[in-house]
């Protein structure tokens, strides 16, 4: 890729949706005017700003997107290493970037209102701007060669982001039908989950805001300087399970917001795709969220045509880069012999039945909580005190892991993955306890989003196989044949084993993507 051609792509967009969108190759300090078929059609790197805005114009005039393309602010939040680049996505533009490389502030103002459509299209402030985002781009891709970024980024991050831009504008199927019952599932499920949970956990009978969730919490004892709020949530077991109640409820809320900005109109959706929409470098979706859906509702997406969907799914993902990562054999064993979380709750916690409490237990302890908070924990949830303390000295290997890692991101500043992706620190001194399971995060969760995307271009290249709706280490995908399933399956399983050394043989399978039989609670018009 390094060898192709590079053009830069400056467009005004018609808001209008009408098809009035104009185009612009930069070349040589000029401007000039392009079509469509020309952009798509050009074999070397476009590159960009806000392609997602022009996305699906380019797609609906010729069926298709250039075959590579670099939009500057994604190269950018990728490389940078720093959260809070990915968090201000949507809250700052190109244009609050190009003083640094050349351009008056008055350029900036004028071209980001020239782009909105504030004022008039200006070719003498468009070219300066040009300038200043060509010499940002040459910038980046040397920021990305001397921090060991590039490799990842134009082998990885770009195909993908080209497959998944593709397939976004090509549109998921909706089925406007069964979408009205669902809203109105969601919304009665919703209510009821409320009414429950206000009362079980004595909160106001509305969506819980941040703010009073942080404030339970502190009432409940639990400190909030080394934590976040999510974690808390998600890893660290509750009295009357408050943070499972919560995040099943704001996911509940999402589900019913996601639902409800769906129209009825027309039979399909496209989202807008971040490939690089997390710290970690998950896929995000947005407007709509569709990843945010439960599976109770996910029936309203459907194939097109004769086509079917299946569900891939990876087996236990984490455990197995953990134990790959870290050589642990005890890890390892567990992640070969089955579902770890049901071996290590019964063999290992006497929690016989409580699959969930296991895996909530071992990834606190696989991200860093404390020897003491995990016993105490394990024992609230009726786990004997010795048995507790035992079955957490079993992963010596992994825990000295997580301490070469703590080292790394305490003296290098930074951690990354097999292949980049890494994550800077912000302060100094010792670690602090978020800060460690921070880091043993981005290498866990890092790597697995790269195995993920490369199981995705993999899946890509089966003939059969056209990718519908990636969910974080899943994929919902459509195809003709009954073999193909099983061709995905072992895609997954085998990107997995190769990016991972073989230190484990990757696990994967084929699961429902959506709730077979749904009975809904919700009244039928004919009952209101």
């Amino acid at each position: 890729m390094t060898d192709l051609d590079t053009r830069l792509l400056l467009f005004v967009k018609d808001f209008t949706e009408r098809g009035a969108d104009v185009f612009f190759w930069f070349q040589d300090g000029q401007l000039r005017k392009t079509d469509a078929a020309s952009v798509v059609k050009f074999p070397g790197i476009v590159v960009c700003h806000d392609f997602w805005m022009i996305r699906d114009a380019l797609f609906d005039r010729t069926g298709t997107l250039p075959g590579t393309i670099i939009d500057v602010d994604e190269l950018r939040i990728s490389i940078s290493g720093v959260p809070e680049e990915r968090l201000a996505r949507e809250k700052r533009d190109v244009t609050t970037r190009l003083e640094k490389y050349g351009a008056e502030q008055e350029v900036c103002d004028m071209y980001q209102k020239m782009f909105n459509k504030g004022v008039p299209f200006d070719e003498g402030v468009a070219v300066k701007a040009a300038t200043a985002i060509a010499a940002m781009y040459r910038d980046l891709r040397a920021q990305a060669t001397t921090d060991g970024e590039l490799e990842r980024f134009v082998s990885v991050e770009v195909p993908v982001y080209r497959l998944l831009q593709l397939s976004m504008s090509a549109g998921i199927s909706i089925d406007t039908a069964g979408l009205s019952d669902k809203r109105a599932q969601a919304e009665h499920d919703y209510f009821l989950l409320l009414k429950d949970y206000s009362a079980k956990h004595d909160m106001p009978l509305e969506t819980p805001s941040r703010r009073a969730i942080e404030t339970k919490l502190l009432k409940e004892g639990f400190e909030l300087d080394e934590v976040s709020v999510e974690y808390l949530l998600e890893f660290v077991p509750h009295e009357h399970d408050f943070g499972g109640d919560t995040t099943a409820l704001l996911a509940l809320g999402a589900a019913r917001r996601v639902l409800g900005s769906l129209t009825l109109s027309t039979d399909s959706t496209r989202p807008v795709v971040d490939v690089f929409g997390s710290r970690t470098s998950r896929v995000q979706l947005r407007s709509p969220s569709l990843q945010n859906i439960p599976k109770r509702y996910r029936s309203i997406i459907t194939a097109h045509g004769d086509a079917q969907l299946s569900y891939v799914d990876f087996d236990q993902f984490e455990v197995g880069i953990m134990a790959a990562l870290s050589g642990d054999d005890q890890l390892k064993r567990l992640y070969a012999a089955g579902d770890m979380y049901e071996i290590f709750a019964t063999t290992h916690l006497g929690l016989f039945g409580d699959r969930k409490a296991a895996k909530q237990l071992f990834l606190s302890y696989a991200y860093g909580m404390s020897r003491k908070a995990l016993v105490d924990a394990a024992v609230s949830l009726g786990v004997d005190r010795q048995k507790a303390k035992e079955a957490f000295r079993l992963f010596q290997r992994y825990e000295d892991w997580k301490k070469e890692v703590w080292a790394e991101f305490q003296s290098a500043g930074r951690v990354s993955t097999v292949l980049g992706n890494h994550y800077r620190r912000a302060g100094g001194g010792q670690l602090t306890g978020k800060e460690q399971r921070s880091a043993v995060s981005q290498v866990v969760q890092g790597t697995a989003s790269l195995i993920f995307k490369r199981a995705l271009l993999a899946v890509a290249s089966i003939e059969d196989v056209r990718i519908v709706l990636p969910m974080h280490d899943a994929l919902l995908f459509e195809h003709a044949l009954g073999a193909t399933p099983g061709k995905v399956v072992e895609a997954f399983e085998g990107v997995m084993t190769e990016v991972l050394g073989g230190q484990v043989t990757g696990k994967a399978s084929i699961s429902d993507f959506a709730e077979r039989e749904q009975t809904s609670a919700a009244p039928r018009e004919s009952e209101i």
